[in-house]
């Protein structure tokens, strides 16, 4: 591929990006719009990023999801994303020391076809490989391995210690004490670095298209996925997932009514209709920071703006888009129940 050609495609893509906005079948407010552009923004920012990272298979090293981009791509507000790039059949280890995070998972997945990431080809729950003083070591190899993550879950970032590891490939020859050559960058590769961020924009672009695009029809209507049902979604495979589109009118709110199940973690994440979460809007609640009722059950309010409610999460100004639960090593008995109502009669709803 040429200069021009890898460059075109780059062009495209973004063309691609910002009509997926524009032409979004509901109808758009002035807030949406924004939001909208500011996704494409973010995404622009977050491929740009990995093309002038080296994410060298042979000599791998983490690459940290920054604040700037962490909330696209329905990635949590509670969560960090540490990201390196691997060769297939090569053998690797993540080593590192745990931190006191709510939870420490490593997965490793296939590479990308035509909709989106591949499956899920390895993974460890930390806890399972960790030591006594704290620190951990983790060998993969597959023949479809192209890239690993380590995620790190905190019920309350300020408190908790984030974690620290790194990523050697430990294959015979590659770290055998012998001098490396220094590594030089040619045309080619930098060409196809431009063309990766060109698929991997596209790919954002239409990830509500990808991540079971057929419950748009079924509103506030929470069903269970599992890790194999949204591969495109580069799930983890320690969580089970209820998701739901929610959708509102302006003088309404959607109340959520469930009975959590025995975990050590489960949040609910509001999303736009992009997969796109604002932390500084409070589009994320976590079991530690949620009031539960008196029989254990837990209501959470989608509002926009304070409906005056200890749960409620924050639509500002959206009309509609995506939620999700994620539920650390278990599985709810039943689904969330929504239920659509007027601002005007939530205090007079009864405690479940």
């Amino acid at each position: 591929m040429t200069d021009q050609a890898s460059w075109n495609e780059l062009s495209d893509a973004l063309d691609f990006a910002v009509s997926r906005i524009e032409g979004d079948p509901d109808p758009l407010n002035d807030r949406e719009l924004a939001d909208g552009n500011l996704y494409v923004m973010r995404v622009l920012t977050a491929v740009t990023q990995s093309v002038t990272l080296t994410m060298d298979p042979d000599r791998p090293s983490f690459l940290t999801m920054l604040d700037g981009v962490r909330y696209v791509g329905a990635a949590g507000p509670d969560i960090d994303y540490d990201v390196a790039g691997v060769r297939p059949d090569a053998l690797y280890r993540v080593s590192g020391v745990r931190g006191d995070a709510t939870y420490v998972g490593i997965t490793v997945y296939a590479g990308a076809g035509a909709g989106g990431a591949s499956a899920v080809v390895a993974s460890v729950d930390v806890d399972e490989i960790m030591n006594p003083n704290g620190t951990f070591s983790w060998e993969f190899s597959h023949p479809e391995a192209a890239r690993v993550i380590v995620r790190q879950y905190f019920h309350d970032r300020v408190a908790q210690t984030r974690g620290t590891w790194s990523i050697d490939r430990v294959d015979a020859g590659v770290d055998d004490g012998s001098e490396v050559p220094t590594r030089r960058m040619g045309a080619a590769e930098m060409n196809a670095r431009v063309s990766n961020a060109a698929k991997s924009l596209q790919w954002n672009a239409q990830l509500n298209q990808l991540w079971t695009p057929e419950r748009r029809q079924f509103p506030n209507e929470f069903v269970r996925q599992s890790c194999d049902d949204i591969v495109a979604a580069i799930p983890n495979p320690d969580v089970v997932y209820s998701f739901t589109w929610w959708k509102m009118a302006e003088d309404e709110v959607v109340v959520v009514d469930f009975v959590p199940p025995a975990t050590n973690y489960w949040a609910l994440q509001l999303c736009d209709r992009w997969y796109q979460c604002f932390p500084d809007r409070r589009s994320n609640i976590n079991n530690r920071e949620a009031v539960a009722n008196a029989d254990g059950s837990v209501r959470i309010v989608i509002s926009d703006g304070d409906p005056g409610v200890p749960n409620w999460l924050d639509t500002s100004g959206h009309r509609t888009g995506v939620m999700f639960f994620r539920w650390l090593h278990a599985d709810i008995a039943e689904q969330p129940v929504c239920r659509v109502v007027k601002r005007s009669e939530l205090g007079s709803l009864a405690t479940p």
